[in-house]
């Protein structure tokens, strides 16, 4: 790559280049800090920021000490360092909600590099950052404003991604590491996408004195990186009661997420082979299985292990034909957002993605004819890696059978950004008085620009009514939660197990339970537990039983003098009271207060 600073040898001169440069750097920092702060301030007036699910939820709960009464580091979901230090920031100040502006920061951070590097390829920081903010407005405006740790940490990919595109790899690493330890599944299936930005590059400084090397240097620090993060976490996470946990915990995710609970009627000599009957499937099935110590990490590998086996049935390439056609048809697929996750959509993703690849092609093409076939062949080589690249992973994605938005659009999102600086490359010297000098309408980039506003303006009235209706319906769906939580607070003096659907959604009308950012209310202990979950049978989990004064064993627990259940007033309970007479334990259930007309609370007679 030709040095910016490369002119007719003149050392005085070049010094004075290099110190424009760094004050330009300088400026566009600030100026794209500056804007990106007030969009941040703008969505944060217009809609308020929320949790995404309810696991974000419980997330910031263990890291605040609402889970356990004090900031806890393991928070099961995130690698040990980033989550002790967060909750270091919870111990400093208990009521900030530190895990909430953790992410928000990690978010628009990664804008503002993202912003700053299209700002430092088109000289215009203004123009380019107001451009990217109004893409980012019709693709993900409620990712910015209904927060998920899985799109933060793409957005963090994303940074680096840039960030490798011009060299920085020292940042770029810090990113990557963040990234990892706030989540490490996500950052790996992001990783070739990024990896791809590098290889890119070295393609096209390959000439270079020592661009192998730079190169390597930058992937071996890299994965330096990540190994150092997994050691420090696998050292805070080294006792046995969490290695046990552990254990449990990704078998639990292997059966919920990608396999399912086998049926019992047709599996039943499975479920005797391994000691289970009826009754805990029940617990299996509604998640409650926190009640039932049998349930452990050994019988939940068993249960991962032939529900396994029982989707594997099905070879690859035939679940690989299976997938292909909703491949396509995503790809294909046009239509306008009716809310923010389901029906889901990919437009206008995939509108964007096509027109970058279009405008790759058109570009390559040209490039065969004006500089020469190699020019021409290294950008549609570029193309079609990508493209190979993206295929992989999505096809990976649908043949796993699971691929929410939070994925979905980070894949879409980090394909955006490598074509971005594809592009970047290809208009490396636009800077020139003479490319200044041409006409509108006689730039390509300006023509892209162009036909890109017309699908913004398109696409983000309907983003915004969605993320708009979004907010009200949570933040009044969230309204009958803040009334159960209220009336656990005040009444302190007993516990109170909550089913796990329950708390989840109490009614099918397109929302589930989440939480507005910043509303911590101090952040107090709180008195309530789910029977399950996947913070469930954790040593925090006994951890807070304990100080509450109640058996670590959750079956006992539920039987104390002071304890009550909490569930959904449609759910049928059945399940709690012949769960105990399989045990041989007499119990009934009696109603004692109805909350907000949704839900009724439990005395346990036994």
């Amino acid at each position: 790559m030709i040095s910016r600073f490369e002119d007719n040898g003149e050392i005085g001169e070049k010094t004075d280049s290099m110190n424009n440069f760094s004050e330009n750097r300088k400026r566009n920092y600030i100026s794209t800090g500056l804007m990106v702060t007030a969009f941040a301030v703008a969505v944060g007036l217009l809609y308020g920021y929320f949790y995404d699910l309810n696991d974000d939820v419980l997330m910031k709960d263990i890291l605040s000490g609402v889970y356990t009464g004090k900031p806890e580091g393991h928070n099961i979901q995130m690698l040990y360092p980033v989550s002790l230090i967060i909750s270091i920031f919870y111990r400093i100040i208990r009521a900030a909600d530190w895990y909430g502006l953790y992410l928000l920061v990690c978010q628009y951070l990664s804008l503002s590099l993202i912003i700053d590097f299209v700002a430092g390829k088109t000289k215009k920081t203004l123009k380019a950052a107001a451009f990217v903010l109004l893409i980012c407005s019709s693709l993900m405006l409620g990712h910015f404003v209904i927060v998920q740790y899985t799109f933060a940490v793409a957005m963090m990919c994303g940074a680096a991604a840039v960030l490798i595109a011009e060299g920085r790899d020292k940042m770029a690493m810090a990113f990557i590491v963040v990234a990892f330890l706030t989540r490490s599944e996500m950052t790996l299936l992001m990783l070739p996408m990024v990896m791809l930005v590098l290889f890119f590059r070295f393609i096209d400084n390959f000439r270079e004195s020592g661009a192998f090397k730079k190169a390597l240097t930058c992937f071996l620090m890299i994965v330096a990186g990540l190994l150092v993060s997994e050691g420090l976490h696998f050292a805070g996470y080294s006792s046995a009661g969490w290695r046990e946990f552990n254990s449990f915990f990704d078998s639990r995710t292997e059966v919920y997420d990608f396999y399912q609970v086998p049926d019992y009627d047709e599996n039943k000599e499975f479920y005797d082979s391994i000691g289970l009957d009826k009754t805990e499937y029940e617990l299996l099935i509604n998640y409650n299985f926190g009640l039932d110590d049998e349930i452990n990490a050994d019988t939940m590998k068993k249960i991962a292990e032939y529900a396994a086996s029982i989707k594997h049935e099905e070879s690859i390439l035939s679940r690989l034909k299976t997938a292909l056609p909703k491949y396509f048809y995503r790809l294909r697929s046009v239509s306008l957002p009716k809310s923010f996750e389901y029906p889901m959509t990919d437009s206008p993703w995939n509108i964007v993605t096509f027109l970058l690849y279009l405008y790759v092609i058109i570009m390559g093409c040209m490039a065969m004819k004006k500089s020469g076939v190699r020019d021409g062949v290294i950008l549609l080589g570029k193309a079609a890696v990508l493209f190979l690249g993206r295929s992989s992973l999505w096809l990976y994605i649908l043949v796993r059978g699971r691929d929410p938005i939070r994925i979905t659009h980070s894949l879409y999102m980090l394909e955006i950004i490598v074509l971005v600086t594809v592009i970047a490359g290809i208009h490396a010297g636009d800077g020139t008085e003479e490319s200044e000098s041409k006409p509108f309408y006689k730039k390509p980039l300006n023509i892209l620009a162009a036909i890109l506003a017309v699908v913004m303006l398109i696409y983000i009235p309907f983003q915004a009514g969605v993320t708009g209706r979004e907010c009200t319906g949570r933040r009044e769906y969230n309204e009958v939660y803040e009334i159960l939580e209220s009336y656990f607070e005040e009444h302190s003096e007993n516990f109170y197990f909550v089913d796990v659907y329950s708390s989840v959604a109490y009614e099918d009308n397109g929302y589930t339970y989440s939480q507005k950012m910043f509303d911590t209310h101090g952040n107090k202990g709180s008195n309530s537990i789910l029977m399950g979950g996947w913070a469930s049978k954790s040593p925090i989990e006994k951890k807070k039983l304990a100080a509450h004064g109640l058996s670590e064993n959750m079956q006992d627990a539920v039987l104390a003098p002071n304890s009550f259940i909490a569930a959904d007033k449609d759910t049928d309970m059945q399940w709690f009271t012949g769960y105990y007479e399989a045990k041989g334990i007499s119990v009934s259930l009696k109603a004692v207060d109805e909350i907000a007309g949704e839900f009724v609370i439990y005395m346990v007679n036994g």
